[in-house]
């Protein structure tokens, strides 16, 4: 986990190889950076055999952060006036990785004599002359500054960040209400006044997340508790184990399941959930789905009262 390093999609005309290459060389020390054009089918993440909005739908959920060159490629007549315009692609896979990833991790690095609609406004555009290599290379570090500075995984409409909401929502916060709002936790007439929730999320998701948790939980010494939540219509109920006259609780999300099962809806059907690029993706995905529920955590005061962990953690 600690040696990943987040990977950039770079996008460009086929004209334009050059300058992208350019652009990958200048960000390679610090992401892995796959160049979007004929020669890439040979690699990893695109297949010959599948056809090119399907791998750039998958792409959009591999990469983490997205850069497209719009250059003078195109002349096209604006308002009787001929401008020159990035190539439609271009402007269809900005589009895209705009949609799926947000604004603060997608830039659309541009050549300065190209002619922009209005619907543009609201994007990171990075202006370069491409007769100055300090003018792209400046460009470039903008860019490169403004990742850096982006939020780790921001809340989104990823499936991990979804369900890392409603994990939160409906069970996370009932329990930390509980024992904030009771100075503690009452198992057997006796009153804990120190508590710790424990999230254990696997190093991977297998097919019956449920039948992995119980081999995880089989390992400790837990007895089951609940408590009566505000609103809810049955029992909060939750394994916990007694350290040191702390309870401990034990929490398997078993909601990461829905992932797996969304990123199969989103991805062409014919792709293989075996593969070392689903396993890229859904590895994101698990990332991200940590990374927003300590956010949630943090924005709500629990993350002294909450430890959220991998398994190969424990």
């Amino acid at each position: 986990m600690a040696d990943y390093k987040k990977k950039i999609f770079i996008g460009s005309s086929s004209e334009e190889l050059t300058l992208a290459e350019e652009v990958r060389n200048q960000l390679l020390t610090n992401y892995d950076v796959t160049i979007w054009n004929e020669k890439v089918w040979d690699t990893s993440v695109f297949k010959i055999n599948q056809n090119f909005l399907a791998d750039l739908l998958k792409a959009s959920l591999q990469f983490d952060f997205g850069i497209l060159i719009g250059t003078t490629d195109d002349k096209v007549v604006f308002r009787d006036e001929v401008v020159m315009q990035p190539r439609d692609n271009v402007i269809f896979e900005l589009g895209l990785f705009t949609g799926r990833l947000g604004t603060s991790k997608c830039a659309f690095l541009i050549e300065k004599d190209v002619k922009l609609l209005s619907d543009f406004k609201g994007l990171t555009l990075a202006y370069f002359d491409k007769a100055s290599s300090s003018s792209l290379e400046n460009a470039v570090k903008g860019i490169e500054e403004m990742f850096f500075a982006s939020a780790d995984d921001e809340i989104n409409f990823f499936p991990s960040a979804t369900l890392a909401s409603v994990y939160f929502t409906n069970l996370i916060t009932p329990v930390c209400r509980h024992i904030i709002e009771n100075g503690g936790f009452t198992i057997k007439d006796t009153t804990y006044k120190k508590c710790k929730v424990n999230v254990i999320v696997p190093d991977k998701i297998n097919d019956d997340v449920n039948l992995q948790f119980e081999k995880l939980k089989s390992s400790k010494t837990t007895e089951t508790v609940s408590f009566n939540y505000a609103g809810r219509p049955r029992s909060i109920i939750i394994d916990a184990q007694i350290e040191n006259e702390t309870v401990v609780f034990l929490e398997f999300p078993t909601i990461i399941a829905g992932i797996n099962h969304s990123i199969s809806n989103l991805l062409p059907h014919d792709f293989n959930k075996q593969s070392p690029d689903y396993n890229s993706i859904l590895e994101r995905e698990l990332r991200r789905f940590i990374t927003t529920l300590k956010k949630l955590l943090i924005r709500n005061s629990f993350d002294e009262l909450v430890i959220v962990k991998r398994e190969s953690e424990i």
